[in-house]
């Protein structure tokens, strides 16, 4: 079971990236969400080992293609 900050913050991805799987910087995302880099940092570790999201490079992230189905799936 994820925690509720790791749900808003792989809503805040979708928002982000209008819903499609694109590259987007996790401090950006942590910032629209006040928090700060540590809190960022430990909530993309937990869902990057998880495989909600996937690090593309230093800062980057992006949804994993299961994830924006299970979105997809739940917003109907």
């Amino acid at each position: 079971m994820f925690k509720p900050e790791s749900v808003i913050f792989l809503k805040k991805i979708y928002d982000l990236t209008g819903g499609e799987l694109r590259i987007i910087n996790q401090y950006q995302v942590g910032e629209g969400l006040a928090l700060s880099s540590k809190q960022t940092d430990k909530i993309v570790d937990q869902l990057s080992d998880s495989g909600m999201i996937k690090k593309t490079a230093r800062n980057k992230i992006i949804l994993s293609a299961y994830t924006l189905h299970v979105i997809h799936k739940n917003e109907n």
